[in-house]
Order: C-alpha cells, then structure tokens, then sequence
C-alpha cells in the first residue's frame, strides 16, 4: 500500500464514526451488493437483479426509522436489513437478496471491512510517529543521559540512544500487523454453518469471488466457529498498547521535579492544576496511559470470544461485535494521542547532565574496570574497583583517588588512566552509533509501507 506522505488523516471522531449506526449499516449492505454481484457472474442469480441489489444497496434508499424499529422488533438486524432492501428493490429483483447467505457472513464481514479502513489509518499512524522517531534520534544522537536499570542510576547513554530501542520496537509491532493482515481483513461466508450447503459445487468459487470483490482474503473452510482471527487482531493491538504505555511512562517519570529532564510542550495557556498555580502536569502522556490500558483490557475478552460452541455461537458473536467496535476506535485514539506526544516532546540538556553528575564517575565504574583488565587481569580490576566504590561512597572520595589509594596497583596504572576512564560523558558506547542506525532504518522502511 503506497501513499502520499501528507495524505490527510481522518479525526478520531471519523473512526468512531465508523462504527457506528449509520456506517456498520452501510457496510452490511456493501457486503449484501457484492454477494449479488458474485453470484450473478457465476449464474446463480440473474444479473439484473444484482444490478438492481446494487443500485439500492444504500443506506439513503432505505427507511431507516422503519429499519431500526423492525430490528427492535425482530432482534434480527439482518433479516429487518434484508428486508427493507428488498422492499426499495424493483421487479422481482427483491427476492434474491440474501442468497444462500447467514446473518453471521454478513455481520462479521461487514465489520471487517470497516476494521480494515480503521487499521489503514491506524498504520499511517503508525508511520507518521515512525518517522517523527526518526527524527529525534538523529537530533538527540549525542545527547546524554543517565540509563537506569531497577530504577536506578547504571550507564550513560544518549537519549538518541533510547529512541532508538522504541524504534526498533515499534519496527517489531509494524512487521507484526503486515504480516498478520492478510489472515485478519477476510470474508466470512460460506452459508448456514461454512460448509456452502445452499449453493453447493459453486460454494467455493463464490468465497473467493466475493472475497476479492470486497479486497478481502478468504478461508478455504470458512467455519463460523473461527475467530481467532478477530482474536489475533485485538492481541495485537494490546501488544502495540503495551509499548505505547512503556514509552509513555518512560516519558511521563522523565517529567518529575526530582528528574526533570523531559518536558511536553503545550503552550503557555495550557493549565497544569486548578488549585496549585506552580504545576506543569502531564496532559498527553497521562492520557496515552489511559487509552493503552483500555485498549488491553479487550484482550481477554478477545480469548474469550474465539471459544464458541460447535459450529457458531450468537454469544461469542455478540462479543466480537463489541470488541471490534471498541477496539479499533481506542486503538487509533491512542495512535493519536501518540503522535502528538512525541511531537511535543521537550529535553532539558542541562538537567540531564545535572542528573549524570549525581553519580559522576561512579558511572563509568564499567569503564575503569576494563581500562584496567589489560594490566591487572580482569577479575583482580573488578576486585580494586569494587572495592574502591565501597571506599569512596564511605569517605566520601572521588573515585579516582579510591582507586589510586590502592598500594598494589602497578605503576602503570596512572591517575590520567582511571580519571579518563571514569568520565561518563566519555563512556556512552555505540549509543550514537545505534541512534543513527536505527534512524536510517526507520527511515528505509517508511520508503516501503506495509499493506
């Protein structure tokens, strides 16, 4: 799927739009058209009657008061749908509406088609942030901080650096959701229980027919009891919602008064706290926290509605509707909310050299270590800076000078060895390295949008 890079993106009200009332009718009667249409080119039902099937498979043709009041009634959306398109049709057009088919054919595929919508502009999405990472790993390449590992401090490293994980990540979760769409965006049909009894020999050739009129895939046996396809969607998502929340969190933390070293920039009318003047609270990070725990919490209910009993279970049907509906809205909220996070993201330099300075040599305590290897052995060079960090956070003592207390070190260990080895701004690995990589990479893979 290729696209212009500033194609326009669609509100988070249009995607919510797409699930509701109005659109999931339109997609039912889409799916209704098509079926007419594969079975006329397959000489199942008379060719103007598909003609006519289409010309008034919309909801602008239809009562939709009398619609919506014979659903009330019937507790049967497909049968009232069917109904009424049949009605509006003209001659006897009317009355090969619906052929061979099952409400559940109609329903799952509708949904379907409106999911696949929704995920093409949750994947611009997607890319959009892809590239907006890119950019900052280039920017901040060089830029260091302190990593922290069980929440405290442990190497330097650059904020270029940690970007570069997040798109290494999200690179994982791209690949994932391309591979996974040719098994998701698939027609359900196949008649009362998949085995095509009302149309028979033909059965097959209408499944891919109709499948490829709709751009969908096609299940050879397509039993109403699989849905794990519907399931693996919505596992997806929690695993892309998870990531979200790391990244978020990770941010969100960054913004305390005692790191400060992350900021998001929202203009100076944005309101921090209606009874403390002085707070800058989190507005987008918060409320990516928010959507991506809502968005998991679909997850269970998607393992759950894979299980249906024997061959169909309106239950289990019931459950994917509502998943799929909540889903792909809160999913592409949160893409959302998401890019407008990194786009705001502000760094503090100066406060995360101050943060760096806090633990100042004691940071590149690796570093000495192995400056040390080549001349004393390397587990006799992690013995004396062991030490030597137990002697100068009790003095207190700088670092080097703990390490050059110790009488048996070889003169060729010099003060300028370990004082150089133990400059954290000196010790950030290939943390430049990596940011760029991955930001090339990121790159080379916007060049080729996935489907």
């Amino acid at each position: 799927m290729t696209r212009p890079t500033n194609s326009p993106r669609p509100s988070v009200a249009q995607i919510r739009d797409l699930f509701a009332r109005r659109s999931l009718w339109q997609s039912w009667l889409d799916v209704e058209a098509a079926l007419a249409e594969s079975q006329a080119e397959l000489g199942i039902i008379p060719a103007e009657a598909a003609h006519e099937i289409r010309a008034k498979a919309r909801v602008d043709c239809l009562d939709e008061a009398a619609l919506a009041a014979d659903i009330a009634r019937t507790r049967a959306p497909i049968v009232a749908l069917t109904r009424s398109l049949a009605a509006a049709c003209t001659g006897d057009a009317g009355g090969y509406v619906h052929w061979g088919a099952t409400t559940q054919n109609v329903v799952q595929t509708g949904r379907t088609l409106l999911m696949q919508r929704a995920h093409r502009a949750f994947m611009q999405g997607c890319d959009d942030i892809l590239a907006k990472l890119a950019g900052l790993a280039e920017r901040e390449a060089k830029t260091v901080i302190v990593a922290r590992t069980n929440l405290r401090h442990a190497l330097p490293i650059t904020f270029g650096f940690k970007v570069a994980g997040w798109i290494e990540e999200w690179l994982r979760h791209r690949e994932r959701f391309a591979q996974a769409a040719p098994r998701v965006f698939s027609a359900q049909w196949g008649g009362a229980v998949g085995a095509m009894h009302a149309i028979g020999p033909l059965g097959p050739a209408l499944n891919r027919n109709l499948a490829a009129r709709l751009g969908l895939g096609y299940f050879t046996v397509p039993s109403r009891a699989g849905l794990d396809y519907f399931a693996e969607y919505i596992l997806l998502l929690g695993l892309f919602s998870a990531t979200c929340s790391k990244i978020a969190r990770d941010l969100y933390s960054m913004m305390a008064d005692e790191i400060d070293e992350v900021t998001e920039t929202l203009g100076d009318d944005v309101v921090g706290s209606s009874t403390m003047p002085h707070k800058v609270n989190s507005k987008i990070a918060v409320h990516v926290l928010s959507l991506a725990a809502r968005l998991r919490t679909q997850v269970p209910l998607a393992l759950e509605a894979m299980q249906p009993s024997f061959e169909g279970d309106g239950a289990h049907n019931q459950m994917i509707s509502a998943m799929v509906d909540q889903a792909c809205p809160l999913a592409y909220e949160l893409i959302t909310m998401m890019d407008e996070l990194i786009g705001s993201i502000g760094l503090h330099p100066t406060q995360m050299h101050e943060n760096l300075t806090r633990s100042g040599e004691f940071l590149a305590s690796e570093n000495a270590m192995m400056a040390l290897a080549p001349l004393l052995g390397r587990s006799r060079a992690h013995d004396v800076v062991h030490h030597a960090v137990h002697e100068a956070l009790h003095q207190p003592m700088a670092l080097t000078d703990a390490i050059m207390a110790d009488p048996s070190l070889p003169p060729s260990v010099t003060a300028d060895l370990v004082r150089n080895a133990l400059d954290p701004a000196r010790y950030t690995g290939l943390s430049e390295t990596l940011a760029l990589e991955m930001a090339s990479t990121a790159r080379a893979a916007l060049a080729q949008p996935p489907e």
